[in-house]
């Protein structure tokens, strides 16, 4: 089933597939791709299948969506092409995803708020820099991804334990689809300190498994530099701009 993939900066942050009723992308929550940015509208654009073939469709946003840096209203995808929703960067994959019933929308990049106003200079100079269910199953378990399933099943929520460092407090649940850990005031974890990035990861949760991927910080798993992505295992020491963090997660059935 072809998908799409979300990449910010160079550095992949989730896939999508493209199910039966297509994909819609924006800032707000019920879509299935969400990019909580300003630069992205609420309802953004929208892929889905006509015939034998995939189509993008701008939905009047504010700041448009560009292919090949040419703004776009309706588009046939081909494999490979790279769609600039915002400041993001959603490519087209004919490659194999997930079922996109089963996938729930992970938010990214917290700057919440009105649509901001991009113009076509701005658009281009911001591609490059900053400023988005695995379920427990018994042999009685209904099929995946089913409602009931959804509501029946335990999640695994994931925390960090301040191991060392300055911190606001001493273990943070990752209860939210992107957690980030920063400078910046809708961060998750808070650095403090003059020269400390207002971005310098981000912990993200698909189901329930959770990675992090390094933005403008130094980061360390279990003590070696962090290049890209990293599925993050019970247990796992996080190290980010002088914090120390540890990765845990705990069972909670739904009431």
């Amino acid at each position: 089933m072809p998908k799409l993939i979300l990449k910010f900066d160079d550095r992949e942050l989730l896939e999508c597939a493209i199910g039966l009723h297509g994909v819609t992308i924006g800032r707000l929550p019920d879509n299935l791709l969400v990019i909580d940015n300003a630069a992205v509208s609420g309802r953004h654009a929208r892929v889905y299948r006509e015939g034998e073939r995939y189509v993008v469709e701008d939905l009047k946003s504010t700041n448009g969506t560009f292919i090949d840096n040419k703004p776009i209203t309706r588009h046939t995808l081909r494999d490979g092409d790279a769609m600039i929703v915002g400041k993001h960067t959603v490519t087209f994959s004919m490659a194999g995803g997930e079922d996109a019933e089963a996938v729930e929308p992970e938010a990214f990049v917290p700057e919440i708020g009105g649509t901001m106003m991009l113009d076509t200079r701005q658009q281009r100079e911001l591609l490059g820099g900053l400023d988005s269910d695995g379920l427990a199953k018994g042999s009685t378990a209904p099929p995946p991804g089913s409602k009931t399933e959804r509501a029946t099943a335990p999640a695994h929520i994931g925390t960090l334990k301040v191991l060392s460092g300055k911190a606001n407090e001493r273990q943070y649940s990752l209860s939210a689809h992107t957690s980030i850990i920063g400078k910046a005031d809708t961060a998750l974890v808070r650095l403090s300190g003059w020269f400390k990035p207002k971005m310098a990861a981000a912990i993200a949760r698909k189901g329930e498994g959770y990675s992090v991927t390094a933005l403008g910080g130094k980061v360390k798993i279990n003590g070696q530099p962090l290049e890209g992505r990293h599925d993050l295992k019970d247990g796992d020491i996080v190290e980010v701009s002088g914090l120390t963090l540890e990765f845990r997660q705990k069972t909670t059935r739904p009431t």
